[in-house]
């Protein structure tokens, strides 16, 4: 005799949202949240482009999760990432293709079963070719490579001239 237990999916999406330089950064020095911030610029018209992506939590990631679900002591997602590599995404993936730079995630709101992650670069921080984005906990630092890949996503935007502040943001969905 078995025992039925409802689905239990993760899935989403990334959104890399590109303002001119300086617009955050003033809102954000005002005392605004980063998610007040970009709701502002965004319906003050100051956003140029907006690239929105599916995401993959990959099978290292869903394993966090199992072991928060068993208590297992593990860090959260804490670091977001930028690559440069135009491979496809995979399901065993453990690290980005080619990682450029990584930051400390500015905030994360969660919402009944959503959560969203989110990290902002200045232009100056993310002048590369962006083809791939990550999420990263349990052991994440601020060097590259470290920590467990949670989720990784194909994005595009071109901001090697560094012309943009960039905001990334993922939606994490519980179903």
């Amino acid at each position: 005799m078995g025992l039925k237990m409802d689905s239990f999916t993760l899935n989403g999406k990334s959104t890399i949202r590109a303002f001119p330089k300086g617009i955050i950064p003033r809102l954000l020095e005002n005392g605004m949240a980063l998610n007040e911030a970009v709701k502002y610029a965004i319906e003050a018209g100051l956003m140029l482009h907006e690239n929105v992506k599916d995401n993959l939590v990959v099978t290292a990631g869903k394993i966090l999760v199992a072991d928060f679900l068993i208590g297992e002591t593990r860090t959260g997602i804490n670091y977001h990432a930028i690559g440069i590599s135009t491979t496809a995404p995979a399901i065993g993936d453990t690290q980005l293709g080619t990682e450029a730079v990584r930051k400390a995630v500015t905030s994360i709101i969660r919402s009944s079963v959503s959560v969203i992650v989110s990290a902002f670069y200045t232009a100056a921080q993310c002048t590369y070719n962006i083809k791939e984005v990550g999420l990263f906990g349990n052991g994440a630092t601020a060097t590259a490579n470290s920590g467990t890949l949670f989720s990784h996503a194909a994005q595009n935007e071109d901001n090697s001239a560094g012309l943009n502040d960039l905001t990334m943001e993922w939606e994490l969905q519980i179903k």
